[in-house]
């Protein structure tokens, strides 16, 4: 999640996601019973890492978005998919209930990269599949060009710019839909004492002032965000690791090295995200095995907005003998 104050313009960012047909959200559609649900602390390259892995099968790790956010707003939209496979949420080193390192500069992306490969070797995964959102599909492409070969599959969801052009045009598409008077609050709410204090309840109205433009529809902002629960401390954590990550999203190109990667890829996207569809075909064409599923009447949250539709995707991804 990116945040930029410029004068009095906001620009809130979350760093990016997918796919469409009605705007059906996930609590329609998820199972109403997972056979595995656990919660764990793992002590990763010296920070404690908080998991959350529902289901069982095939283990796939999800990346979420950010940097800075948490797993929460995630996981109630890969239920239905946990019936068939076992799904490895984790808060990300500085965020969420993962502590923040002592020392800062271990929060960068090499150390988010290592933080993977050791993940993979805790659960003694030969060759992992990954599926990330947003910041978290940036990421994924991170440790793919690194530790190709301890690939299964990609599923990229909705992923951020993959350069910083298509980056400052997400930020430029995200500013023209934002209206008046919701720039104006989110000023407001973040120039407020309540704000400075990360009091819960004025931190998650900006957070969802700020996001509501990268939703096909507009009240489901809210709808997600009740599944986030802020606090003073995760608060301070998003934003203090967030600034230490955004000097990276100003002079980038994700594509660079991705000739490595040949494992089986999918990018799942919404039809009205914010970043540009080119940005998407730009990584396509990059990764030697890669196809584009668009989700219509969706954004940048299409797992939330058409959770039916990104259920069927990833089935039919992850077993094309898949049958719904």
């Amino acid at each position: 999640m990116i945040f930029k104050i410029q004068k009095k313009t906001i620009y809130i960012a979350l760093a990016l996601l997918i796919i469409g047909c009605t705007t059906d959200t996930n609590k329609d559609n998820v199972s109403s019973s997972i056979e595995k649900v656990e919660d764990k602390n793992i002590e990763i390259n010296g920070v404690n890492h908080y998991f959350k892995i529902i289901g069982t099968g095939e283990p796939i790790l999800v990346l979420h978005g950010g940097p800075g956010l948490f797993s929460d707003y995630l996981i109630s939209s890969f239920e239905g998919l946990a019936e068939e496979y076992q799904f490895i949420f984790y808060d990300q080193r500085g965020s969420g209930k993962t502590d923040f390192p002592k020392d800062t500069s271990n929060i960068a992306i090499p150390n988010f990269v290592e933080d993977i490969e050791a993940i993979r070797k805790h659960f003694k995964i030969d060759k992992i599949t990954l599926a990330g959102h947003s910041w978290g599909g940036l990421l994924a492409l991170f440790y793919a060009k690194k530790y190709p070969d301890n690939l299964n599959k990609l599923i990229l969801i909705a992923p951020g710019p993959s350069n910083s052009e298509y980056y400052e045009k997400t930020l430029t598409n995200m500013q023209q839909k934002r209206k008046e008077e919701d720039t104006k609050e989110l000023v407001r709410l973040m120039m407020s004492k309540d704000f400075e204090k990360r009091e819960p309840k004025t931190f998650k109205n900006a957070i969802i002032l700020g996001d509501k433009v990268n939703f096909f529809n507009q009240e489901n902002a809210k709808k997600m965000y009740d599944l986030v629960e802020f606090n003073e401390e995760n608060s301070s954590k998003m934003l203090h690791t967030n600034s230490l990550l955004e000097r990276n999203f100003f002079n980038y190109d994700i594509t660079e090295g991705l000739e490595v990667v040949t494992c089986p890829t999918i990018i799942i996207i919404g039809d009205m995200d914010n970043v540009p569809f080119a940005s998407n075909q730009t990584l396509q064409e990059n990764l030697k095995n890669a196809r584009i599923e668009v989700i219509k009447q969706t954004a940048h949250y299409p797992f939330f907005e058409d959770n039916k539709s990104f259920t069927h995707i990833v089935n039919d991804f992850l077993n094309p003998e898949y049958q719904d």
